[in-house]
C-alpha cells in the first residue's frame, strides 16, 4: 500500500509569541486561528462559543495553565487541552492546576502537576510512544484522567471515509486527524469502515470487484481478506466487542437483514426473517445486546434485536419518524447516539433508556449523522455535512449544552465521513 504523499496534511501553524502573553483571551484568539480551527463554526454559521473566561460554559471547565512546559511543546499540548472541553487555559494566576509537560528522552514525556495558589505538588508521571506526539497525546490522555477522573481520547485512532483521492478510499489518523493515512487504494468506493474488537485490522465494504463485498483488511500484513460475497449486497460487518462473533448486513435472502456468524470468516446464520430492510448494527459495550434499523412499520427506526429469535423491539426515541444509526455509549449501557430527521435535515440525539427520553445533541442548518463515540463516553465523533454536499468529520463535548461541535480537518483532507473510533486499553 503507498503511503499519502500528505501524511502530514495538518501542519499546525503556531505564533509561540502569543504564549508569551498573560491575556486569557489572547490564548483563546490564538488556538483558534493557529490551528486552523477557524473552519469550526457551529452549523448555524455563528463562531465556536470562546467567550469571556466568566461566560458559562467557561465556569464548568477547570482552568489550568502550562508551567514551565517548552515553547515547542505547547502547541502539541494546547490543541487536546482545547479540543477536550472540560479543561480551559488560564493564566497562571487564574488556574487550578498547573502542568509542565517536559521531555524525559526519546519519545518519552514526563508531567509534573501543581495545584492551588501558591501550587503545591499534586501528580507527576511519564510516559512513552511511537512518536512524540503520540507520547503528548498519551499524557493528555493521563492529565484528563488526574484531573477529570474520566479517561481521554487524544491517543485513540479514527478509521474514515475520504474522496481526497478523487476515490473513497478508507484512512486512518489519530483521534485529532493531525495526520491521515491511507489504507485502500482500489480507485473505487469503499465505505462502512469498522475496526474490529482488537484494533489490529478494520472492516469495510466496496464493489473493488464489481459487487458489494465485505471485507477485513490487516493493518500489519496489508492483507485484505473477503468476509462475505454472498449473492445479493454484502453491506457491512461490525464485530462484537467481547469476542470474535461478527454481525454482518446481507441481502442474499431477498432483502437486507441480520445474519450473525461465530468469527468474520465463518458461515453466518440468520437472525432477522422478515420482508423488512435491515441496518446499521450496533453491539453494547457488553457485546450482548444488539440494535439495528429497520423499516419494519414502514420508515427507518431503532429496534433491540432477539440474538435467539431475531424478534424486533422498537426503541421509543419518538422525536422522528426517521432514526437511524445507533451508537452505544461505551461507558454508559443506558444511552445511546444516533441520527435522527428533523426540521428538514438531519440531527444527532441521545436516547437514554433509563429515562425513556431524547435529548438533541447537534443544531444548525448543516446535516449531522454518523454518530460514533469516543472511550469517555462523552465526546462523539460525527458526520456534517453542508447543503452543497461537503463532509467533514466533527466531535462535540455532549458533556456541556454550551460546547460548540468543533471541525477536525480542513478541505485538504477531502470530504471525509464515516468515522469510527478505537482505542487501546
Amino acid at each position: 500500500m503507498r503511503r499519502a504523499g500528505y501524511e502530514s496534511l495538518v501542519v499546525m501553524s503556531v505564533v509561540m509569541d502569543f504564549f508569551n502573553k498573560i491575556c486569557c483571551v489572547a490564548i483563546f484568539k490564538f488556538l483558534f486561528l493557529g490551528f486552523g480551527l477557524a473552519s469550526c463554526l457551529h452549523a448555524n454559521d455563528s463562531a465556536i462559543i470562546l467567550g469571556p473566561i466568566e461566560g458559562e460554559l467557561a465556569k464548568k471547565q477547570i482552568p489550568i495553565d502550562l508551567g514551565r512546559t517548552p515553547k515547542a511543546l505547547i502547541p502539541l499540548v494546547s490543541k487536546p487541552i482545547y479540543l477536550h472541553g472540560g479543561l480551559r487555559l488560564a493564566t497562571e494566576k487564574e488556574s487550578q492546576f498547573s502542568a509542565t509537560f517536559g521531555s524525559a528522552g526519546l519519545n518519552k514525556i514526563q508531567v509534573s502537576i501543581t495545584r492551588g495558589n501558591p501550587k503545591s505538588s499534586f501528580s507527576e508521571y511519564t510516559v512513552s510512544s511511537s512518536s512524540l506526539e503520540s507520547a503528548v497525546f498519551l499524557a493528555c490522555d493521563r492529565l484528563v484522567l488526574e484531573l477529570l477522573k474520566i479517561p481521554g481520547f487524544f491517543s485513540g485512532r479514527l478509521s474514515y471515509i475520504s474522496d481526497v483521492s478523487r476515490a473513497k478510499e478508507i484512512l486512518i489518523s489519530d483521534a485529532l486527524m493531525t495526520y491521515a493515512r491511507p489504507q485502500t487504494s482500489f480507485g473505487k468506493i469503499a465505505f462502512n469502515p469498522s475496526w474490529n474488537n482488537s484494533g489490529a485490522g478494520i472492516f469495510f465494504t466496496s464493489n473493488r470487484k464489481v459487487f458489494n463485498n465485505v471485507y477485513h483488511l490487516d493493518l500489519a500484513t496489508r492483507k485484505v481478506a473477503t468476509v462475505a460475497n454472498y449473492k445479493g449486497s454484502n453491506l457491512c460487518a461490525v464485530q462484537n466487542p467481547r469476542s470474535s462473533q461478527t454481525a454482518l448486513i446481507l441481502s442474499t435472502s431477498g432483502n437486507p437483514e441480520l445474519w450473525l456468524a461465530g468469527a468474520p470468516y465463518e458461515r453466518p446464520r440468520r437472525v432477522t426473517k422478515n420482508k423488512s430492510n435491515e441496518s446499521g448494527p450496533c453491539w453494547s459495550p457488553d457485546g450482548r445486546r444488539l440494535i439495528l434499523t429497520s423499516d419494519s412499520r414502514g420508515k427507518p427506526q431503532l429496534y433491540e434485536v432477539s440474538l435467539s429469535s431475531g424478534v424486533l423491539s422498537r426503541i421509543p426515541t419518538n422525536v422522528s419518524s426517521h432514526c437511524v444509526e445507533a451508537a452505544w455509549n461505551p461507558l454508559d449501557s443506558s444511552k445511546i447516539a444516533f441520527t435522527a430527521a428533523v426540521g428538514g435535515g438531519f440531527q444527532i440525539f441521545e436516547y437514554d433508556f433509563s429515562k425513556r427520553t431524547s435529548r438533541m445533541i447537534t443544531r444548525g442548518r448543516d446535516h449531522a449523522m454518523q454518530p460514533c463515540w469516543a472511550n469517555d463516553g462523552r465526546h462523539l465523533f460525527f458526520t456534517s455535512r453542508s447543503s452543497g454536499g461537503a463532509t467533514r468529520i466533527m466531535l462535540v463535548d455532549t458533556e456541556f449544552e454550551e460546547a460548540t461541535p468543533i471541525s477536525l480537518h480542513d478541505r485538504s483532507f477531502g470530504n471525509c465521513s464515516q468515522p469510527s473510533f478505537f482505542y487501546y486499553r
